[in-house]
Parts: structure tokens; C-alpha cells; sequence
């Protein structure tokens, strides 16, 4: 578990720990405080009320919440309505409570609060999660599962299995509490889990650690198609498109037609899938990706690197010339109070050399995917747009022979290599 932390876990920002409350998650709370591994001032405790248990999903809050207060760690909590959110995506309540999860941790990290996210999944979660893939008709990225880690996700149980959590809990007598939904075999993960996969490990004791050299194998594969949907494309093209691009768990029949009409629409038409994923028509085929959530991020205009948590903004003095390729600007025509942030509705841009136009329409003439719109940091005056960071310079703050001071601005995504 150290090593995973040590090679996973950035170095400074807030970490985020997600605890249910029950044995595995108080497990990994427990290694992190006990051994030091992270220090408890850096740790958020994550904690989310589905409301799918009614008394008993709140008394496993109110016990997470008790702890922290106990330890002076710092929660945040979210209360959601699962069932009514199942009901309106037609989906099923494992289902609905995954998109609850990733759609908060998505926002924790979008917009800097943690820097990453611990989660207490284990060996034998991932020995679940491949089995279901493969009984859906997974392609190859269905047999990678769980790994240590996905983008700022962190999972340092990964290796333990439930055996090893059970012990570490009775030795130290870890508190916890426990979910009497993990009993239900109609949920699929529970009818693996007490149904089938104790027979399995009766006749092949080394199931889970056979199961982590699969999927280890899985993920150093290269990918069948990228995400990207071609022309031509049938369902089983489709499926792995999917899997591909990570969406492995929940998706129906419709879904796959869905993708597939795409190929007869015009660049920029998409739909959204389950789990936070859509697919967009783009270039050639079709991409399937994890949909953007719409970010609000704003900051003051700053000389070196501002962190933005979902990306690097940085900006520093260089030669007064006009460099095509990067996003060079007069320094002494900035106004004060220049801010870098996500666009807004109605921002108005005017490029060097160009008309002024509403920004969302001067991106929409560049045939920019949504996933990538959604994402694009600008240097803003109010509701002016002075520039499209990474993208293009606008005409009042443009280098000129004037020019005395310029500067060059730059953004990063996080996960991009330096």
C-alpha cells in the first residue's frame, strides 16, 4: 500500500478518501492515519448518503461523520436521491449510485478541492469486476478492470485481498458498519460475490491473483479502437469502442444504436451514455470519451504557474514578436483585474486580424469537438475574451511595433506529459 501511494499520490494538495463507512473503507482510513501515511491535515474525508437504505444510510453517515469529528478530520458529505435518479435514467441502482460517485469525485477534482481521490477497492472487487465483463461480452480493456490507479483515482487496496482487509480490521480493531444491502444477491455484484465466486475459489484458490496477472497483461495491450467509431462499424465495433474508452458497465442496446446513427449526423452532434461517457461525431467516425462536466474555474491573472486542478496555466515574459504558434500578448495593454478562467455564455472574442464574434461561435467555426470546448481556459477582462489560451491571441492586447514587454501564456491538462 505504501508503494502504491508513493508512486500514485501527488505531493501536495488535498487528498480525498471515499468511506462508506464500512469495513474495507474504514480499513484504508485507518493504514493512512495509523502509519502516517498521509498526513491527516492533508485527508478529505468523501462521503455520500445514496438515501437507497433510508434510517440505515443515514446512521452510516452520522458514523462517518463522528469519526472525523473524533479524529478532526475534514468531511465532505453529499445527499443524494439514488432511486429517484435510477428512476429517471432507466437505470438500476448500483448503476445510478456509480454515476452519483464519479460526477461528485469529478467536481472535487475539477475544481482543486482534492488532488486526488483514494478509494478502498480491493483485489478481489477487480476479481468481480473482470468476471461481469466478460459475462456482458467484454473486449480486451474489459479484462484490465481496477488498476492502481485511473487519472486521479487511487486505489491502494488494489492488491489486498478481502481476507487480508478482514484481518488488518480485527487486529486493530477497526470500527465500522455494515451495508445489509451487501447481502441482496439480486444485485449482480453480491450474487458474484456470495454465490459464485466462493465456489470458484474452492476449486482455484489462486483466483484473484490469476485474475491480476490478466488483467495486468489486459492493460499493456494496445488499445482495439481508441474509443473511435468508423464507418462501416457494427455492434460488436461499437462494444468495444465502449470498452475502449472505458465505459465497461451499463450500457443497453439503445445505447450502441444510439452511437451508431452518429455516423449520418454533422461534426459536433453527440449523445451521453451512462456513467458520465458520450459519444460525439468527429473527424472520420465517431469518438466515444468521458463527457466533460461543464467547469466553472476563475482565478487572477498571475506570472508563472496557476493550478487550476484539472489543468496548469502558465504564463511568462518572452521576446515582443508575434509567434503564431503560441499565445503571445502585449504585457502592457493587459488591464488590471485580467483574469484566467472557463468561458462563460456570452463571451465575445476578436481575434488578431478578425471580427468580433460571440466565442462560442468562433469555436463552433473550428469544428471543435464538445469534450474539447468545455475544457478551454481563457484570458478575460469582464466579458471580453483577450484570449484563447493555447488557441489564439485577441486584437487588443496583440504585439505590435509598440511592443516593449510580451508575454506568452500556455495551459496544460493535467495527465499531459511535461
Amino acid at each position: 500500500m505504501r508503494g502504491v501511494l508513493e508512486r500514485r499520490l501527488p505531493g501536495e494538495g488535498r487528498i480525498g478518501v471515499a468511506v462508506s463507512g464500512g469495513s474495507d473503507s474504514m480499513c484504508l482510513l485507518d493504514c493512512l492515519l495509523r502509519f502516517g501515511l498521509v498526513p491527516a491535515g492533508r485527508i478529505a474525508v468523501v462521503n455520500v448518503d445514496h438515501g437507497i437504505r433510508g434510517e440505515e444510510s443515514e446512521r452510516d453517515s452520522a458514523f462517518v461523520a463522528d469519526f472525523c469529528r473524533e479524529r478532526g478530520l475534514r468531511l465532505i458529505f453529499r445527499k443524494a436521491d439514488v432511486p429517484a435518479l435510477a428512476r429517471e435514467q432507466g437505470a438500476g441502482l448500483e448503476a445510478a449510485a456509480r454515476t452519483v460517485r464519479r460526477e461528485l469525485f469529478s467536481s472535487l477534482l475539477s475544481t482543486g478541492e482534492v488532488s486526488a481521490i483514494l478509494t478502498a477497492h480491493n483485489a478481489c472487487d477487480r476479481t468481480e469486476t473482470v468476471l461481469m465483463h466478460i459475462f456482458r461480452g467484454s473486449g480486451l480493456r474489459g479484462l484490465v478492470g481496477m488498476t492502481e490507479r485511473d487519472g486521479d483515482i487511487v486505489r491502494p487496496l488494489i492488491g489486498c485481498t478481502k481476507d487480508e482487509i478482514n484481518d488488518y480490521v480485527a487486529a486493530f480493531g477497526v470500527p465500522y458498519v455494515e451495508d445489509s444491502t451487501n447481502a441482496d444477491t439480486a444485485y449482480t455484484r453480491n450474487f458474484l460475490r456470495r454465490e459464485v465466486l466462493p465456489l470458484l475459489r474452492g476449486r482455484y484458490p489462486g483466483l484473484d491473483a490469476a485474475v491480476a496477472r490478466l488483467s495486468d497483461a489486459a492493460a499493456e495491450l494496445p488499445s482495439r479502437s481508441g474509443g473511435l467509431i468508423v464507418p462501416g462499424a457494427d455492434g460488436a465495433d461499437v462494444i468495444a469502442a465502449f470498452l475502449d474508452a472505458g465505459l465497461t458497465a451499463d450500457f443497453s442496446r439503445r445505447n450502441i444504436e444510439d452511437a451508431l446513427a452518429l455516423l449520418d449526423k454533422q461534426p459536433g452532434r453527440g449523445v451521453d451514455l451512462p456513467h458520465g461517457f458520450r459519444a460525439e461525431r468527429e473527424g472520420g467516425g465517431v469518438r466515444v470519451s468521458a463527457r466533460v462536466q461543464a467547469i466553472r474555474a476563475e482565478k487572477p491573472f498571475a506570472y508563472g504557474t496557476t493550478d487550476f486542478g484539472f489543468a496548469e496555466v502558465t504564463a511568462e515574459e518572452c521576446e515582443p514578436r508575434v509567434d503564431k504558434t503560441r499565445t503571445v500578448f502585449d504585457a502592457d495593454k493587459l488591464p488590471a483585474g485580467a483574469v484566467v478562467r472557463t468561458r462563460r455564455d456570452g463571451d465575445r472574442f476578436r481575434p488578431v486580424g478578425g471580427h468580433e464574434k460571440l466565442l462560442s461561435d468562433w469555436l463552433t467555426d473550428r469544428k471543435l469537438p464538445l469534450r474539447v470546448k468545455r475544457g478551454i481556459l481563457c484570458l478575460a477582462h469582464g466579458g471580453e475574451v483577450l484570449a484563447v489560451i493555447g488557441m489564439a491571441t485577441g486584437e487588443k492586447i496583440k504585439i505590435d511595433e509598440k511592443t516593449e514587454r510580451a508575454a506568452v501564456i500556455s495551459v496544460r491538462a493535467k495527465g499531459e506529459d511535461t
